[in-house]
């Protein structure tokens, strides 16, 4: 480049001209033309960057929808529909539940509910959902939504379906137990990840299904609930 005082050529490292020892002028063609090159690069790398990041969250966003429709329909469709109750008020279900010692160890104790709808974690592996009948304060509906990782959520999801049955029934609890645990899938040489078993004991209809990108769906309810 050209020194602005002596006209003589300057490498663009110099900072001193070695002619006239004036400061290099920073408002050189060249140095502008190197820094405006620079300056459309950073933007132009911006630019990039925030496209990524909204395509990203986008994506991310469009991905959590899609999950959150298939779970809201998939529990539509599984949900135990509305109407007769199952002959159990909530305080008593709730009582009996966590007695347990199974659901103690496991840290998956219900919580107090008054009437209504309610939905909540037992876990964070396990949703657990239903309804109050504000009359009669009878449970109407009972759902188990599990999404287990791993062995002990697993075994968090099985010990939750097995002591909801045992709570419906206190004078039988071991062999109701057995009995609809393995009718819903859960026995020796059996497969769940396909499963979509239903039963039907006493007053109770139970039905348990493997729902994709939902996980497993426990549901108890009147056996002569309107479908």
């Amino acid at each position: 480049m050209k020194c602005k005082y002596c006209n003589a050529d300057v490498s663009v490292a110099e900072k001193i001209c070695p002619h006239c020892n004036h400061p290099v002028n920073e408002d050189n063609p060249e140095t502008i033309a190197k820094k405006k090159k620079s300056r459309w690069l950073a933007v132009g790398i911006a630019a990039i960057a925030i496209i990524f990041i909204v395509t990203t969250v986008g994506m991310i966003m469009s991905s959590n929808s899609a999950t959150t429709s298939a779970v809201n329909s998939a529990v539509n469709k599984n949900s135990a529909p509305a109407g007769k109750t199952i002959g159990i008020t909530y305080t008593l279900l709730h009582e009996r539940f966590n007695d347990n010692v199974n659901v103690k160890k496991q840290d998956i104790l219900m919580k107090n509910v008054t009437n209504g709808d309610f939905s909540y974690n037992l876990d964070k592996s396990i949703l657990l959902s239903g309804s109050v009948d504000p009359g009669s304060k009878e449970v109407t509906k009972l759902q188990i939504i599990a999404k287990p990782t791993n062995r002990d959520e697993s075994i968090k999801m099985l010990t939750a379906i097995g002591v909801i049955v045992e709570s419906l029934y206190p004078s039988d609890a071991n062999r109701m137990r057995d009995t609809v645990l393995g009718e819903m899938g859960f026995k020796q040489g059996g497969d769940i990840r396909n499963a979509n078993n239903s039963a039907v004991h006493d007053n109770f209809k139970f039905h348990f299904a493997a729902v994709p990108e939902v996980g497993y769906v426990f549901t108890v309810t009147n056996k002569d609930a309107a479908e």
